[in-house]
């Protein structure tokens, strides 16, 4: 174990300042699962058929079709051309 180290007590500066990112990415992850679980309801209310062939997580394709399509007819209309 390193000698250097001192345990971190609660009212240290160095304590607070690491609280500060650490709410900022706990914030970024949650309004990023947030987003994912919202296109994946809009996708099944709209395109129910589709709903299990769009990875969430790393494809923005469900927010290109959701954008460029908003209804079932305007998708089947692209689809048919």
């Amino acid at each position: 174990m390193r000698r250097d180290l001192c345990p971190l007590q609660p009212g240290d500066e160095i304590a607070v300042d690491l609280g500060i990112p650490t709410v900022r990415r706990y914030d970024l992850a949650a309004y990023r699962t947030r987003a994912i679980n919202w296109l994946r309801a809009q996708i099944l209310e709209y395109f129910p058929a589709l709903e299990r062939a769009f990875d969430y997580s790393q494809s923005q394709a469900v927010l290109v079709l959701l954008t460029g399509y908003q209804t079932p007819a305007a998708l089947r209309l692209a689809l048919s051309a």
